[in-house]
């Protein structure tokens, strides 16, 4: 019986089965707006695909390494294209690019997914790195001027790496998909100032626009010159990363959109990467990226050759990582740029002064504050392999230092002492020479 005329918001109140059939109404309409819901998501799944699916550009590579399993390594290379082709004078003018013409290899890294999907690695490959082609030294990025098959032989054939995808990013892609985040978020510990890159930044915080960030980016300014500019990429990687997360960029339709035709109006892929394999994987990695992941450069040094100034791979740290890569393994931890610039390392030549320069500059560009320490007490010859010694207390350190240089770790021998202020001990052997 209904009492009183009001009928309420959803319908005549009754006695007894009154609160059933709100209840049964609420959940009809839980049921009508998740339907709704799951259709809007459908369909907006749909359209980013459709969006991304026209707007990619895939090419034929031949070179490429073909994975013969799905639950294989995976292994990509990244390549960010300093092609001014898709940028207009204005912009080339007011991001200080200038005018070359054509395209070489701004940015590489080469990316390894472990089998199991536990592990995910980035490594920036030095874009002037010294690399053999068809018999005659060439900088890595030069290579890329014959196209990405090129790129691509050269890496497999100098550092046998293996490469089943590959992806080019230009630099109207950089530029749009930061506007479109709205800025990046970089902090400095000092002052940036860099006319070359058209960087001018104070110490401190940024929120960085997409003129600022490519400044940055670009931009050598420091000791270590194009090693400072890899640490940079990889700084504004890591805060580009906790801008989609953080901001949830994902659970922003239009921006969501926008991010799309932003990256993909501006990527090349080989045919072989499908958007059904690339989400999957993007489903694999998403939780490994949630903890981080793991970022560092090929340990190398400069040298000077016929008037030509050339990154050099150091052999043993670098063959070292090329392994761990090569089988997916997870990278051995290198210590933050901080930590390293922290940690100082004292070098014993064992009476071998070529090699421990190698090994030293090998450090200092890596970004440790290393210093030769004279020949070595007595009892301390590495021999054939550079050895690290551990300080008493000091053991992350000197993992970082031997994750570097792919040496052993040993302690100190007894009744030898670390010279004043060294936190870790290299001894040089014969493998750093002629690295």
């Amino acid at each position: 019986m209904v009492v009183g005329g009001d009928p309420g918001p959803w319908g005549p109140v009754r006695h007894g089965g009154h609160r059933w059939r709100l209840l049964r109404r609420a959940a009809k309409l839980a049921g009508i707006l998740s339907l709704v819901g799951v259709v809007a998501l459908v369909s907006t799944g749909f359209e980013l695909y459709r969006q991304l699916e026209s707007s990619l550009t895939r090419v034929p590579l031949e070179e490429l390494d073909r994975a013969t399993t799905t639950t294989d390594a995976r292994h990509f290379l990244v390549v960010g294209s300093d092609s001014r082709g898709d940028l207009d004078a204005e912009s080339r003018s007011s991001m200080s690019l200038g005018e070359f013409e054509g395209q070489r290899s701004d940015t590489i890294i080469y990316v390894a997914l472990s089998a199991d999907r536990s592990a995910i690695s980035l490594v920036s490959l030095p874009r002037d790195l010294l690399v053999m082609d068809d018999g005659r030294q060439r900088k890595l990025t030069d290579t890329f001027a014959g196209g990405a098959d090129d790129l691509i032989r050269v890496i497999q054939s100098n550092f046998g790496l293996p490469i089943n995808h590959y992806a080019k990013v230009s630099l109207g892609g950089f530029v749009e998909a930061v506007r479109t985040l709205g800025g990046v978020d970089i902090c400095l510990d000092e002052p940036l100032k860099d006319w070359r890159a058209g960087a001018d930044f104070e110490a401190g915080c940024h929120r960085m626009d997409a003129e600022e960030a490519l400044s940055y980016v670009r931009s050598r300014q420091g000791p270590r010159a194009d090693f400072e500019r890899i640490d940079r990429q990889q700084t504004f990687l890591r805060a580009t990363l906790e801008e989609l997360t953080q901001r949830r960029v994902l659970a922003n339709v239009p921006q969501l959109f926008q991010l799309v035709e932003d990256v993909s109006t501006n990527v090349v892929t080989d045919d072989g990467l499908g958007l059904g394999q690339m989400r999957s994987l993007a489903d694999e990695a998403r939780r490994i990226v949630d903890d981080g992941v793991p970022m560092t450069t090929v340990p190398a040094y400069t040298r000077r050759i016929d008037g030509i100034d050339y990154v050099i791979a150091y052999r043993p740290g670098a063959e070292a990582l090329f392994e761990d890569l090569r089988r997916g393994r997870p990278l051995e931890s290198r210590g933050t740029g901080d930590e390293r610039r922290d940690t100082r390392v004292a070098v014993w030549s064992g009476g071998r002064p070529a090699a421990t320069k190698i090994v030293g500059d090998t450090l200092l560009y890596a970004a440790f504050d290393a210093t030769p320490s004279g020949q070595g007490p007595s009892g301390t010859d590495a021999g054939t392999t550079t050895t690290v010694y551990r300080v008493p207390g000091q053991t992350e350190a000197a993992d970082w230092v031997a994750a570097t240089l792919g040496a052993p770790v040993r302690a100190l021998p007894d009744g030898v002492g670390a010279p004043d202020g060294a936190q870790v001990v290299v001894a040089v052997g014969d493998d750093a020479e002629g690295s």
